[in-house]
């Protein structure tokens, strides 16, 4: 399928030529002025380009020229405003240097004309990226399941598809454009999207988490068609390589799976085929935990309710597939506990009744779990959790066994949901600084404490499933944590996620500068003042233009006993003043200068300076304590 993209600034006229070129079999983007047809070429690397006549010269000779320079061989027709009485001619239009000049836009020589330039073209270079042959025969395939787009009905496909199995290519359509959504056993593995918003490169840039000025630089990189979007940023220092890069991709998916779920009107269709797995870098990403967030973003509590309406009177207890599916699902810890709830012993009703705070997010979960066959609803109560697990019939029975008491069983449930949603780090209790040895001893200590041999006397129940996920978490956080290139690239990832999650801007995260802080302020609470400065200062050396680091620095010069006493205060202003000129909202180094200046007897800047924290950041705690003792110690004295 070719690619054309149309520069026309009259709106009605550009959409009258992308609806005609799609007619025609065209894949089409649009673009009202030369600004977004950059943007537009350089993500999508079209076959030609369309360009109206009467752009503004000076722009629409430069875009040109632009385009020549990324791909000569590229198919240019200049189209002109004869309909409207308004053509400029093509003498104005030479220097533009077009295959094709066509005085009547709205006429059928544009197709025509296109037509014989694509057949006569050679080849696209052998740089530029070429048509998918496996990505085409699955979209020249007829649609299994085409279908207008309604709220709830993405997600609803999307969930039938997942218990399918299926491989293929899930289209939806709105006046925005077309995304692509690439399916392997189900599970949403790329997502393609015409929509320049939804490119990774422009969700990086609303996040704040790539400038302007590297985005723009990505573009022209991207234009030259030797990279892919990933790569363009890479290579001009907006993203860092590795982990983080991954990290990035898989969080930009998530979020436009999400999105894709909650479209509510426009087409779908669906189109059967794995060709394109040879083609498309799949994304390791949650394959179910984005639908249920796009669903409970974008669909009202009643959608959910009149799902469950026919299974209020029944019993909801997890299936034999609920452990199996917990990695996709990607569940919080509040979902999580719920699901585990999930025995068969009460009814839908009364679990809803009790949970009225919560009640949309209780709907959406059941709705959620029901649909990808990690619970079923049962007529009656199950008398056992095995029952669950065979479906409704009871096993054989068991030698009987104690009950696990109460209050134990609630310390265990609630030590797991501590340890299932959380990090590998806080899964074993260790700090990022942690070393080999104190890996192993929190492993071990983790995975004794949850072994189901400690419970060999008792009958745990429905804690059964939890003890093995356990395990299963621990025993995954000890391979990663043990292993250090495993252990830096996971550190890496989460540190990449933390900083997506705040909406910091920041550079880039070094996690061997973040375990020398983590070292650094185990130091300091543990009055080893000379070694926290030397943490700190090669966090500073790894990190140089993070202005935490140099903070943390100040405040640990400021009382290291090795410096002169009254070099202290001066040492540890410069420090802080150099972290406040990379980034004047960093509180704790706003906080450590008027703690240097207090050392300095300069109690009223250093107050004012607290103060003009405290406004900037109400919630700092440093700075409140900060200025709680400076007002304890001018009322002593």
């Amino acid at each position: 399928m070719t690619r054309i993209l149309v520069v026309e600034g009259h709106a009605p006229t550009r959409e009258l030529l992308e609806g005609r070129l799609a007619g025609e079999g065209h894949r089409v983007a649009g673009a009202a002025d030369a600004d977004a047809a950059w943007e537009a070429f350089a993500a999508g690397w079209p076959d030609a380009v369309v360009l109206a006549a009467d752009l503004p010269a000076d722009g629409a000779r430069a875009l040109a020229d632009r385009l020549r320079d990324a791909n000569p061989r590229l198919v240019l027709v200049v189209v002109d405003k004869a309909h409207m009485g308004r053509a400029v001619g093509l003498p104005a239009v030479l220097p533009l240097r077009a295959n094709a000049y066509v005085a009547d836009a709205t006429s059928r020589d544009l197709p025509e004309r296109l037509r014989q330039l694509l057949a006569q073209a050679a080849p696209r270079r052998a740089g530029g990226p070429e048509a998918a042959t496996g990505v085409a025969r699955v979209l020249s395939r007829p649609p299994a399941e085409p279908g207008a787009v309604r709220p709830g009905e993405v997600a609803a496909a999307l969930l039938r598809l997942w218990r399918g199995r299926a491989d293929g290519v899930l289209e939806v359509a709105d006046r925005d454009g077309a995304r692509r959504l690439f399916l392997l056993r189900g599970a949403p593995v790329a997502l393609d999207s015409e929509v320049r918003a939804e490119s990774l490169g422009r969700w990086l840039l609303a996040a704040g988490h790539v400038s302007e000025a590297r985005y723009r630089a990505a573009l022209d990189v991207l234009a030259a068609g030797e990279l892919s979007e990933g790569a363009a940023l890479v290579a001009v220092g907006a993203v860092a390589p590795g982990e983080p890069l991954r990290a990035a991709v898989r969080a930009h998916h998530c979020a436009m799976v999400s999105r894709l779920v909650g479209m509510r009107e426009g087409r779908w269709r669906f189109r059967p085929g794995a060709d394109f797995a040879g083609e498309v870098a799949a994304v390791e990403a949650p394959a179910l935990g984005p639908v249920l967030e796009g669903a409970r973003a974008s669909l009202p509590a009643r959608h959910f309710a009149q799902a469950l309406k026919p299974w209020l009177g029944a019993y909801p207890a997890r299936t034999p597939e609920f452990p199996r599916l917990v990695p996709a699902m990607a569940l919080g810890t509040a979902d999580l506990r719920l699901a585990l709830d999930l025995g068969g012993s009460v009814t839908t009703r009364a679990l809803l009744e009790a949970r009225r705070s919560g009640l949309r997010d209780a709907l959406s979960l059941l709705w959620f779990l029901e649909r990808i066959g990690a619970v079923s609803f049962h007529a009656g109560p199950l008398e056992t959790d095995d029952a669950a697990r065979y479906g409704g019939a009871p096993a054989p029975a068991p030698p009987r066994r104690k009950a696990l008491p109460e209050d134990r069983a609630e310390a265990l449930r609630a030590a797991a949901l501590e340890i299932l949603p959380g990090s590998y780090f806080r899964a074993l209790g260790v700090g990022i600084d942690a070393g080999i040895d104190e890996i192993e001893r929190a492993y071990h200590e983790v995975a004794t404490r949850f072994h189901p041999e400690a419970f060999a006397e008792f009958d745990v129940g429905p804690l059964e499933d939890l003890l093995a996920q356990v395990q299963e978490k621990v025993g995954a956080a000890y391979r990663v944590l043990s292993n250090d290139e495993k252990r830096r690239a996971y550190l890496a990832f989460l540190l990449s996620r933390h900083a997506a999650e705040t909406g910091r801007r920041r550079p880039e995260p070094v996690p061997e500068a973040e375990v020398a802080v983590k070292r650094g302020e185990r130091a300091l609470r543990e009055r080893r003042v000379a070694e926290a400065v030397a943490q700190f200062e090669e966090a500073a050396r790894l990190g140089p233009r993070e202005p935490e680091y140099l903070a943390l620095l100040a405040f640990a010069v400021l009382h290291d006993v090795r410096v002169p006493e009254a070099e202290r205060p001066r040492r540890a202003a410069r420090l802080a003043r150099r972290a406040l000129a990379m980034d004047p909202g960093c509180v704790r180094a706003q906080v450590f200068l008027a703690l240097a200046e207090v050392a300095e007897g300069e109690t009223g800047e250093a107050r004012r300076r607290l103060l003009d924290a405290l406004r900037a950041a109400p919630a700092s705690a440093v700075a409140r304590r900060a200025l709680s003792l400076l007002n304890k110690a001018t009322a002593d004295g």
